[in-house]
């Protein structure tokens, strides 16, 4: 048998890896996004390793008008330009393809399916098994006895082989009926146009009967659907010219042939170099094996050497390894994933790359070490502050052993910390990821071990898997520690991690192990309040429409709102008008039915997200409620929270404070909330230095009243609430980056007035625009942008040629700076307050960080010592040109701050 060609539709693979990872995109250590470049070489790949192929090339698209073009201007004009992040990604694909010896083919004026096409013409003449790797079904037309289509299997970087037998059972036509189907039906894809109502059914159906296009043309006459029969002669022309239009070039002048498709010599090391620098290490297998350790040397990764301890002699030996070594990796197996419920089982230590030990504490039909030894032997390595902890999320550890009776105290390193530090716009920090990226190695995953369907844990599976599983989460969490570290090192996030960022790990574990309390029957009465509120609205709503109708379906609610009542749609989406949010608040003013909607919409989210919800949440065992705080969740560095989240209660409003008033404090006990005033401000002022900006803080003026005076070109004294109102969303709007026609929706005025408003703002603070600018500028030259504390935000598109991705970019440019190191601020005053309650041994506790604001629990009798502690801690964490300013309040519930 001759040997097979493979050829792979080159930007058919590309846009289709890098629309894979849409919705969470892959980013280089740099922030460039490296999506298609990680998605195509893994079906490459894939490819090699699977069919081991001996021929094969990646055939790419014209960069010029094809003569399609010529014949059809339209020819795919209603296709969207690409992202330019994806565009930036070809020129390295192409270079890798060249280190790697496969060969990459391209011809002016006509497509990639062209070439594909002529290659495939002559594998058939001369018989040589042909495959073609590609999601067009343009090239269908092509499958033959020696021709057959790879189709990539959507989720993976497998595929299925199509036959002339697959494509009728998939298409209902076989391949040679092909080319009249895409002339009957047309192309949306390409803008090819087919017949006008001739759809996919109806094709099948016309080429079932009478062959193919010449044949439906012919018979014309003997169609029994006279509207079908009239639209057939309609566009008849247009028939044709699909036909032409698909129609795959076979003959073109190539200046090669099929048998000289071989694969040549590899450049192993450029490859491995292009790979690592864009941060992808898990082609590293693929490629002989290798991977990056220290400057440009490159070593084979080993496999751990992982032992089960169940005597007390060699875990002694193992706890003296770890106080020789100084620094150790560590982790916890548990019976149960939540930290609140969650016992340990086992744990497992590393000292070094490639060695690691897993000691059970408990295991079916095993024999362990006696549980008092275990926990004895743990508390003389955990707690000693002399010895160095490595951990991936160090904060489940921390919680699932402190409710055991022990308190890590010289937590050293959290890798996973230390990944979002260093590329902080991805959100694969988790350790499978981490060891794919870094070190091209494939982890084991709890799902290898556990099958859902038995009823297994770790405690009574084979001991031997779980010790390799358990031993390697250390091992690699060690190895990851070595690589990381000299990255943080690299982009001078040493101080920002180990000095904010670790010592933080303790304080929120603590937080969400204290909880906060919850009044459940004034959460249920204002339940029943919000039902019988919504129900009032629904009414209503009913009443005005004349009937009733799923007010929650968007299906009925358009028809509803611009059929029936006949109002302006605003924007579309797939399946017709828009009814979002922002639709229905432009039409609120104009119809009352809008309005409502909206208020029921609000009213069924507090009631369900809310009133209904956080009960449920409550902890039995503690009686509280806690949430989760994510450190890893923002590419600013805010803290986020989950299950439930606290960070989006509505505040605005009485419904909303009705919310936070359930949440209450201890008997005995009141909230005391620190919330620094206008912070975001006062970092622009310092940021920009604007002379206006520094002066209203420095002479403690109302900066809202400021703006608004300097606006509406009046004194202070005569600025009214509404224009001070005003004043305050342009301060806010300009940090945002919003433009004049978000501020004209936000302030229900004209877009002319809210531009206006805009331009005004900057007359009168020329430092702020400055800084923007600068800032702007500077991010274009570096590709990052940095907070007061040196945290680093990459941004992709800064220098992007899609005017909307560049504003976007620019958007994040100028705010990271602000909203990064305000949140860097809150942290560092939590990591001081936290001290002082330590040092004073105080009873107060932090419970909550919201934002610009913290909530402690504080016991009555210490109200007068915590106050100006909190204050002072606060207003001087951070020495700033314009000082930062604290508000103290005091309350027995939430709602009744501020």
């Amino acid at each position: 048998m001759k040997e097979p060609v493979y050829l792979i539709d080159g930007y058919s693979v590309i846009y289709r890896a890098y629309f894979a990872f849409i919705k969470n995109p892959l980013y280089s250590p740099d922030g460039k996004n490296t999506s298609a470049v990680f998605g195509f070489f893994r079906i490459i790949f894939n490819l090699l390793n699977t069919n081991n192929p001996k021929k094969l090339a990646i055939i790419m698209d014209s960069r010029v008008p094809t003569f399609r073009h010529k014949m059809y201007p339209l020819y795919k004009a209603n296709r969207e330009k690409a992202p330019e992040d994806l565009h930036e990604q070809i020129p390295i694909i192409e270079d890798i393809l060249d280190t790697l010896g496969i060969p990459s083919i391209k011809k002016d004026g006509y497509e990639a399916d062209d070439i594909i096409a002529t290659i495939a013409e002559d594998c058939s003449n001369k018989e040589i098994p042909c495959f073609i790797l590609s999601g067009d079904k343009d090239l269908l037309q092509l499958v033959n006895d020696t021709t057959s289509i790879l189709l990539p299997v959507k989720g993976t970087q497998g595929y299925k082989i199509l036959k002339s037998d697959d494509v009728f059972e998939t298409r209902s036509v076989r391949p040679d009926q092909i080319l009249d189907y895409l002339a009957l039906t047309g192309d949306k894809s390409d803008n090819i146009p087919g017949v006008m109502g001739i759809g996919d059914k109806s094709a099948i159906k016309l080429l079932k009967s009478f062959g193919n296009l010449d044949g439906v043309y012919k018979n014309i006459d003997r169609i029994t659907s006279k509207s079908q029969q009239r639209k057939l002669i309609d566009d008849r022309e247009n028939a044709y010219l699909s036909y032409k239009l698909a129609t795959l070039v076979k003959d073109l002048e190539l200046g090669l042939k099929p048998e000289s498709l071989d694969l040549k010599q590899r450049d192993t090391l450029k490859a491995l170099s292009i790979f690592n620098n864009l941060g992808i290490k898990i082609f590293n297998d693929e490629l002989g094996g290798f991977t990056e350790t220290s400057g440009n040397k490159t070593e084979k990764i080993k496999e751990g050497m992982y032992e089960c301890v169940l005597v007390e002699e060699e875990l002694n030996k193992w706890i003296a390894k770890v106080k020789e070594n100084v620094i150790f990796s560590f982790d916890v197996e548990t019976d149960n994933i939540d930290e609140l419920h969650a016992n340990p089982i086992g744990f497992s230590v590393s000292i070094k790359s490639g060695e690691a030990c897993y000691v059970p504490i408990k295991a079916d039909n095993i024999e362990c070490i006696d549980e008092v030894i275990i926990k004895n032997k743990l508390i003389s390595i955990l707690t000693d502050t002399s010895l160095k902890l490595i951990g991936q999320n160090i904060k489940y550890d921390y919680k699932v052993l402190k409710r055991w009776g022990i308190e890590i105290s010289n937590i050293y390193f959290d890798t996973m910390i230390a990944s979002w530090l260093i590329n902080s716009s991805s959100n694969s920090h988790g350790m499978d990821k981490l060891a794919q990226n870094y070190l091209g190695y494939t982890t084991i995953k709890y799902t290898d071990l556990i099958d859902k369907k038995e009823d297994k844990t770790l405690l009574n599976i084979d001991l031997k898997k779980v010790t390799d599983y358990a031993g390697e989460d250390a091992d690699i969490t060690y190895r990851l520690y070595e690589i990381l570290l000299e990255k943080l090192k690299e982009n001078s996030l040493t101080d920002l991690f180990f000095n904010i960022e670790v010592p933080n790990i303790k304080i929120l574990s603590d937080m969400e192990l204290t909880g906060i309390k919850l009044d459940t029957r004034k959460l249920r009465l204002f339940s029943e309040e919000l039902e019988i509120k919504d129900e009032i609205v629904r009414n209503e709503i009913y009443t005005e429409c004349g009937k009733e109708f799923n007010i929650d379906s968007p299906k009925q609610l358009q028809e509803i709102l611009f059929t029936e009542r006949g109002l302006t749609p605003i924007k579309r989406t797939k399946t017709g008008f828009s009814t979002d949010m922002s639709v229905l608040e432009a039409l609120a003013n104009t119809d009352p039915v809008c309005a409502n909607i909206l208020l029921h919409r609000k009213l069924s989210k507090l009631k369900s997200t809310y009133a209904d919800a956080l009960p449920e949440l409550i902890n039995n065992d503690t009686g509280r409620l806690h949430t989760h705080f994510i450190q890893t969740g923002t590419a600013t560095g805010r803290l986020s929270s989950k299950n439930p989240n606290l960070q989006n209660i509505p505040i605005k409003d009485e419904l909303g404070r009705r919310i936070r008033k359930a949440f209450i404090s201890s008997p005995e006990h009141t909230f005391l909330s620190a919330d620094y005033s206008q912070i975001e401000l006062v970092i622009l002022a310092n940021l920009s230095d604007d002379h206006a900006l520094k002066d209203a803080f420095l002479n403690n003026k109302d900066i809202h009243t400021q703006t608004a005076s300097l606006l509406f070109n009046i004194d202070e004294s005569e600025v009214d609430s509404d224009q001070r109102r005003i004043g305050k969303t342009i301060n806010y709007s300009v940090i945002y980056g919003i433009s004049g026609f978000r501020l004209s929706q936000t302030l229900k005025i004209s877009g002319r007035l809210a531009n206006g408003f805009i331009e005004r703002y900057f007359e009168k603070y020329k430092g702020v625009k400055e800084y923007i600018n600068k800032t702007i500028k500077k991010a274009e030259k570096f590709g990052y942008v940095e907070t007061l504390m040196g945290r680093k935000r990459f941004i992709p598109n800064i220098n992007s040629r899609n005017k909307t991705e560049k504003k976007g970019a620019e958007r994040i440019a100028f705010n990271t700076p602000i909203q990064g190191s305000a949140a860097d601020i809150v942290k560092m005053a939590m990591l001081k307050i936290g001290n002082e309650i330590k040092d004073k041994n105080l009873g107060s506790k932090l419970l909550l960080q919201v934002h610009d604001e913290l909530i402690l629990e504080v016991p009555d009798m210490e109200i007068n010592i915590i106050s100006p502690i909190v204050k002072d801690c606060m207003e001087n964490v951070k020495e700033l040109a314009i000082p930062l300013k604290a508000n103290i309040e005091l309350a027995k519930n939430w709602g009744d701050i501020h």
